[in-house]
């Protein structure tokens, strides 16, 4: 919902899209969008998606692909297949999607584009369950291969790779907004939480003219996490 308001407050004229209506209504309400009730593990749903869209605004310039879970933990042995099999559709498939019937959609038009699609730093180390990690890893490969296809066409492909951020599926891991707070912050190198609006600004940049030349690349917002901790101590302080 973020990024959602951040496009918007940009000037763009926004859709939001998810399985419940439950917080998107207002939220599209709040910024003067649209809501569409949408499964994005469903390639006719997702087709729908950008054909309304099409059809209220007359045009499709941006998608960004946003549907995430935990996925299954626990050891590759005890992994059932429903469960890897459902998270691979969310965190992959549900792209692959999108990014299809929005590049048909933006090829058509002529006028170049914009896909981008949250990734993680799970395509860069190990931090979350077998299925998150593969699908974060096969994300990476998407957007690079993608960007290659597209670029003739003039459609950029990007993705946003977040750190420890305190978002709704974070919390399900604490018990608490105040040890989340407290956790996250130990998971910066910064010191600070990465809240959901610090990812919506990397969206929000990629989408716009200033990344013009941007293409087949990850903005890793992760408060340093990946090269700045876990790391030998090499500058005296």
């Amino acid at each position: 919902m973020a990024t959602g308001r951040a496009l918007a407050a940009g000037g763009h004229h926004v859709v939001l899209s998810d399985i419940s209506p439950d917080r998107g209504e207002v939220t599209a309400r709040d910024i003067g969008g649209l809501f569409i009730t949408a499964d994005v593990t469903r390639e006719a749903d997702v087709a729908n998606l950008v054909s309304t869209t099409r059809e209220k605004l007359g045009r499709l310039d941006v998608m960004v692909c946003n549907a995430g879970i935990i996925g299954p933990g626990g050891r590759i042995t005890d992994i059932e297949d429903v469960d890897w099999s459902n998270a691979i559709a969310v965190l992959l498939n549900s792209v692959f999607y999108g990014m299809k019937h929005a590049a048909r959609a933006m090829q058509a038009a002529g006028r170049g584009g914009v896909l981008l699609a949250t990734t993680s730093i799970a395509a860069h180390r190990t931090v979350g369950g077998h299925a998150y990690n593969a699908a974060k890893h096969g994300l990476t490969g998407l957007i690079r291969s993608v960007a290659t296809d597209l670029s003739p066409d003039g459609i950029r492909v990007n993705g946003v790779a977040p750190g420890h951020t305190l978002t709704p599926m974070s919390m399900q891991v604490y018990r608490d907004t105040d040890a989340a707070r407290t956790r996250l912050s130990q998971l910066n190198a910064l010191g600070k939480v990465i809240e959901p609006e610090d990812i919506a600004a990397a969206f929000a940049f990629l989408a716009s003219d200033a990344a013009r030349y941007i293409t087949g690349q990850e903005i890793v917002v992760d408060g340093g996490w990946l090269e700045c901790m876990n790391r030998p101590a090499i500058f005296d302080r």
